[in-house]
């Protein structure tokens, strides 16, 4: 009997700890990613945290490059800009992004209860849409608040040990 490969759902906080500088969970989300990749384990993210992470890696940047040099020249928001894509280029090459539609909202509007942040409730419904066996976040709520089993990147590692 063949077993369905298994599928982790990432969430924003993991993938911008891959592509950013001085982030504080930086090492362990990149041991987490390393190790999901080298397993073969399918990697997924909800389609809708893309434009996220490219603002949040472009915003981070232009942070960065103003820092060190008090300004910021239209070649390095340029430099910036391809660097951002880059990222969005790497996180569709190694993962699946999970599309949305109205039943997401809808089961997101019904997890209200459970979590008043939509945006957390519609990284779930994504988990849900994804059939995810996992979903890893630095998000103390979302870890909190599981409607599938829900692990930090450190302890996804340990977990995905017992799937060999």
């Amino acid at each position: 009997m063949v077993s369905s490969p298994r599928i982790i759902l990432v969430d924003t906080n993991v993938w911008l700890d891959q592509y950013l500088p001085a982030r504080p969970h930086k090492e362990e989300s990149q041991a987490f990613l390393d190790s999901a990749l080298a397993q073969g384990i399918e990697l997924a993210y909800p389609a809708s945290i893309i434009k996220d992470v490219f603002y949040i890696v472009v915003n981070e940047f232009k942070r960065i490059v103003r820092s060190e040099t008090g300004s910021l020249t239209e070649s390095d928001i340029r430099a910036i800009q391809q660097l951002a894509w880059g990222v969005v280029d790497n996180m569709q090459e190694i993962a699946t992004p999970v599309g949305m539609d109205l039943s997401d909202v809808w089961l997101a509007s019904k997890w209200r209860q459970l979590d008043a942040d939509l945006e957390d409730n519609l990284v779930r419904a994504a988990a849900k849409r994804a059939k995810a066996d996992l979903l890893v976040t630095w998000d103390k709520g979302m870890l909190s608040k599981a409607v599938i089993p829900t692990l930090t990147p450190t302890d996804a590692v340990n977990e995905m040990g017992t799937w060999q």
